[in-house]
């Protein structure tokens, strides 16, 4: 499956804007990395209560903060002055679908326990609707209400359960993948995720 996520986050490495200077040091990289952690066990813990739609934006904004992560990690403090300062609505880390295909790449969501979990055929599905757009709307529409000509819209009577428990695993799987090794706090907390994405897989949704 071709890869257009690597594309845009080397796009984005090569500018800044006030909303996001990049992370300026090893504290800063490792409180992000916490704060993406919480994210996921909030996530989960939503997720074995029935909260499939809150669950499900919480994974999904857990891609977005990753993306935010991996591609602005060469907006160090050394490379400020070579990168072009951009308005933050021109910032590609500020375009929620933008920050979705960087996270939701083939490259980084080809594990075998990803595909023994999910399938092979739902994770490359997933993947296609995340890279043309069609699972960006799951953002809104798993948060907030809306009514239209045809009907009122509710979040929890549109997310199911099981959609939720995908995008949690795959979310946990992206978190592993990028951040594992990267320094010791980082590690420490996928090993931990590797437990939840243990759990999770345990249940019968």
């Amino acid at each position: 499956m071709k890869s257009t996520g690597h594309h845009i986050a080397y796009e984005a490495s090569l500018s800044i804007s006030d909303g996001y200077t990049g992370l300026q040091s090893r504290d800063e990289y490792n409180a992000a990395i916490m704060h993406i952690f919480d994210l996921i066990k909030a996530s989960y813990t939503l997720l074995m209560t029935n909260s499939a739609a809150p669950s499900l934006f919480l994974s999904i904004t857990v891609f977005e903060e990753i993306a935010k992560v991996h591609a602005g990690h060469m907006r160090s403090k050394e490379e400020l002055e070579t990168k072009q300062r951009v308005k933050r609505s021109k910032d590609p880390l500020f375009n929620h679908g933008k920050k979705h295909r960087i996270s939701i790449d083939p490259l980084f969501l080809s594990s075998e326990r990803l595909y023994t979990s999910i399938g092979k055929e739902r994770v490359e599905e997933i993947i296609m609707d995340y890279e043309t757009g069609k699972y960006s709307a799951l953002r809104e529409k798993s948060l907030y209400f809306s009514r239209t000509n045809e009907c009122l819209h509710i979040s929890s009577r549109f997310i199911s359960i099981n959609l939720s428990a995908e995008h949690l695993l795959i979310a946990i799987e992206l978190f592993g993948e990028l951040f594992w090794g990267m320094t010791a706090v980082a590690s420490i907390a996928s090993d931990e995720t590797d437990e939840i994405f243990l759990r999770t897989c345990s249940q019968s949704f």
